[in-house]
């Protein structure tokens, strides 16, 4: 049975009470015929390319499959395929005739007739008594139709019907197939109520009140308000309509404009359809907000103050409120207020010399008045206090410019009008007036006044102080009286030396000693900085034998010097890291008890000879207490013990960084250094060689030594100590003391590692953003448990628990570091074990 689908109901834009339905049908038909030829004996046949194997389940070959083959005999499904076409190939082979084409023989054809005729529509509607009423009925031949319901329609319903065309079959109409009716219905309460009128809005003071009355349409059940202030929203309300009336009300802000408009409701069930928005009312402005303070309040003269404000959009104008005591404000008949003043400013006349006046300023439109601004007070015609005072230096040099700054403090808010500067240059005195600046508008302005100390000599003393007058031309006090001292400016010498004292500008050996003189004598050094900075860029190696890269501008040495005496220092390969063939920069600067300071530059070169040894390491371990032993050496080629060179010893960690066991090492005292702390699985050490006379690095790494343990071992209340192997005296101390416990037990192991994050959200980004800090927190939880007849194993942990400090933890994989433990244990009286626990943290620690 043909019918239509997707058929729907809605209504139509512009109208009142149309609506249209539509659906989609596929009107045509389509015949296919296809023709094939039959496999049978002398057919020249391919291969399918989804064939794989014979009919016996060998694989086809390829080149099989790529050409045409003559059949030899077919039996049932069995097909025997021998010559190719071209005659030079005799395969006999069996194939399923379903893999088989015949060459040239299969057709196809598709036909596409349109059968449908037209669609037959009708359309029923109800009223709510339960009945579906007839309504109209038409044959289209498109796929869309409209209606017109009457006014008490409540709901409407279509029905659509295909009928096909027909054709003659023994001389009868026949149709090409037959159609099925489909209907659909549609609620005309859904449809979206009128827009409804313009609001009428009313503004008391901070409440806006939106109304509409008259409200005809049944399907507006509610109606949305829109508050916008200029273009923003600012509130939104709905309300139910009722007796045909919806009225909104809503606090809004001081010093706005704002405009309405509404739209309305339809519920129908859990829906809302909302109509267009209506137009919007005109602009109704509110009360203005008051003014942001008073920004001048100063006396204009000995009976007047001059007053300003800041602006408020919104105002017409404004009003000024004063009186002489504060508490007079909002409860006191003793105040005076100037009203309509159009501008921001304001001079009030006839005041009393001498009295101190309160004030306060409010804007007002014709919608009524803002509230006030915080009060602000001005005495009129009262003497400023002392002035503020600085100088551009209190240690000045001859010749330097030098200049003397001051603020006016009024007590009645009034500008400067004349500043008294008075100087004592030594024995001589010298006074100043200076004039105030007309018309100033500057709130607490900075005065100054130049001196040129080019014609002073060092050892000058200059002593000022400044007194101004305000509106009143009245002197206030001094101010405190400052001093400057004029020096001459102050020198450095640098000069590099040997070890033999020669002064030199290239750098052959260590240790070179840094010398610096101040000058001059009536100043005295407190201080020295001292910077070497390299002149080139070039890869290096640290005393661990870490390579590091080293730009042009880089420090490679810094060093503060607290001293009063000349510089001299000298420099050691363990104080700065120099490269051959590279030029550096010294740079110094004294600081003066004067305040002063002085800076000098001196390059140098590095050239020396550059000497590469190959350090190595006897390594032993006592099995017993797990500590190793390691005695670093370089030797010539003679196998003699190289002079001048000092050794280091490094472990390196389970995490692959450096841990320093022992440095500067004599390489000839065949020192033996104790590691208390090997991975237990494989001891693995770094020895560096660093030549005395100039700091050149080598360094290597030591296989790693197995020593296979299996148990976790603590370790603490450590000493330990390093010894000479060249001494025959038998050792009254072993190398090495202190608490150790060996857990041979199987034993679980729980790691957290909590990073120092602090994950911080942001408005307007998806996603928090991540600040890393340096904090690990590294922790463990271990478990096992032990026989409870391995008394030293729980006499050793019960000291653990009670232990007051860090201990060493390690265990078998290679891992180890200081931790802080603690140990949790229980025994039961049936039980043959006991179950052990500790909780680890890391915590920073020594070797």
């Amino acid at each position: 049975m043909a019918k239509v689908s997707s058929l729907t109901i809605q209504k139509q834009t512009g109208t009142d009470n149309t609506h249209y339905a539509t659906w989609t049908f596929d009107e045509n038909q389509k015949n296919t015929t296809t023709t094939t030829g039959a496999v049978k004996k002398g057919s020249l046949v391919s291969i399918k390319s989804s064939a794989t194997t014979y009919y016996n389940g060998v694989v086809i070959p390829s080149w099989v499959k790529q050409q045409n083959w003559y059949v030899f005999e077919v039996n049932g499904s069995r097909a025997v395929i021998n010559k190719n076409q071209s005659g030079t190939n005799s395969i006999m082979s069996p194939i399923n005739v379903a893999n088989l084409t015949v060459v040239g023989s299969s057709t196809s054809t598709t036909t596409t007739v349109n059968t449908l005729d037209h669609y037959e529509v009708k359309w029923t509607y109800d009223t709510g008594d339960g009945v579906w009423f007839e309504g109209s009925s038409s044959d289209v031949t498109v796929k869309q139709a409209t209606y017109s319901a009457p006014e008490n329609a409540l709901r409407i319903k279509v029905t659509v019907k295909p009928v096909s065309k027909t054709y003659q079959v023994n001389g009868k109409d026949t149709s090409y197939w037959s159609g099925s009716s489909v209907s659909a219905t549609y609620s005309i309460e859904v449809n979206p109520p009128e827009v409804p009128s313009v609001p009428t809005v009313e503004i008391d003071k901070y409440k806006l009140t939106a109304t509409i009355e008259n409200i005809t349409d049944a399907r507006s059940d509610q109606i949305q308000f829109q508050i916008l202030s200029g273009t923003t929203v600012v509130n939104t309300g709905t309300v139910d309509v009722v007796t045909a009336r919806a009225s909104y009300s809503c606090s809004i802000s001081a010093g706005g404009d704002y405009r309405v408009r509404a739209r309305s409701v339809n519920l129908y069930g859990s829906t809302k359809n909302y109509s267009e928005w209506s137009n919007y009312t005109s602009s109704v402005a509110t009360v203005p907000n008051p003014p942001s303070g008073i920004t001048a309040c100063r006396a204009a003269s000995e009976t007047s103050v001059y007053l300003e404000w800041a602006a408020v959009t919104t105002a017409t104008s404004y009003d000024i409120e004063y009186t002489t005591e504060i508490r007079y404000f909002d409860g006191s008949s003793e105040t005076t207020t100037i009203s309509n003043i159009e501008y921001t400013h304001y001079e009030i006349t006839g005041l009393e010399s001498g009295d101190e006046y309160f004030f306060r300023v409010r804007a007002t439109n014709d919608e009524g008045s803002s509230a006030w601004t915080s009060v602000k007070s001005c005495i009129i015609g009262e003497a400023p206090s002392a002035p503020t005072t600085w100088s551009s230096t209190t240690t000045a040099i001859t010749g330097e410019s030098l200049t003397l700054y001051w603020v006016h403090n009024s007590e009645d808010n009034s500008k400067m009008k004349y500043a008294e500067l008075e100087m004592y240059i030594g024995a001589n005195k010298e006074t100043h007036t200076i004039q105030g600046v007309e018309n100033d508008q500057e709130e607490n302005r900075t005065y100054s006044y130049s001196v040129n100390t080019s014609t002073y000599p060092e050892g000058t003393v200059i002593k000022w102080r400044v007194r101004t007058a305000g509106i009143t031309l009245e002197y206030g006090d001094w101010s405190i009286q400052r001093q400057i001292d004029i020096y001459a400016p102050p020198t450095l010498t640098l000069t590099m030396k040997d070890s033999s004292g020669a002064v030199i500008s290239s750098l052959e050996s260590f240790p070179f000693t840094i010398s610096g003189l101040a000058g001059p004598n009536t100043q005295a050094p407190i201080g020295y900085h001292v910077v070497i900075v390299s002149n080139g860029t070039y890869e290096t190696v640290d005393n661990i034998g870490n390579t590091k890269l080293v730009n042009q501008g880089d420090e490679v040495y810094s060093q503060y010097f607290d001293t009063n005496e000349p510089l001299e220092i000298t420099l050691y390969p363990s104080d700065v890291d120099l490269e051959n063939n590279v030029s550096y920069t010294i740079t110094a600067v004294v600081s003066m008890n004067s305040g002063l300071t002085a800076t000098n530059t001196l390059d140098f070169s590095v050239s020396w000879t550059d000497e590469e040894y190959e350090p190595d390491a006897e390594i032993s371990v006592d099995n017993e207490i797990l500590v190793s032993y390691i005695r670093p050496y370089c030797i010539d080629e003679d196998g003699y013990l190289i002079q001048g060179i000092s050794l280091s010893v490094y472990r390196r960690e389970y995490d692959g960084s450096f841990m320093e066991i022992a440095t500067g090492l004599d390489n000839t005292q065949n020192t033996v250094v104790v590691d208390p702390h090997p991975s237990l699985d494989y001891a693995r050490y770094r020895i560096v060689a660093i030549t005395d006379s100039t700091g050149a690095v080598s360094y290597y790494d030591v296989p790693g030594y197995p020593l296979g343990e299996t148990a976790v071992i603590i370790q603490w209340d450590e000493e330990w100590s390093n010894f000479d192997v060249v001494s025959e005296a038998e050792m009254v101390e072993q190398p090495w003391a202190g608490s150790f416990l060996r857990l041979p037990y199987n034993i679980d192991v729980s790691d957290s590692h909590d990073i120092d994050v602090s994950l911080v959200e942001y408005i307007g980004r998806k996603h928090p953003v991540s600040y890393y800090g340096t904090q690990l927190g590294v922790t463990s939880s271990w478990n096992m448990e032990i026989p409870k007849s391995d008394k030293d194993t729980l006499y050793a942990l019960r000291r653990l628990a009670i232990w007051q400090g860090d201990v060493y933890v390690r265990e078998p994989s290679g891992s180890g570091y200081w931790a802080s433990v603690n140990v949790s244990f229980s025994q039961k009286h049936l039980e043959l074990t006991i179950p052990i626990t500790l909780d680890i943290t890391r915590v920073e620690g020594g070797m």
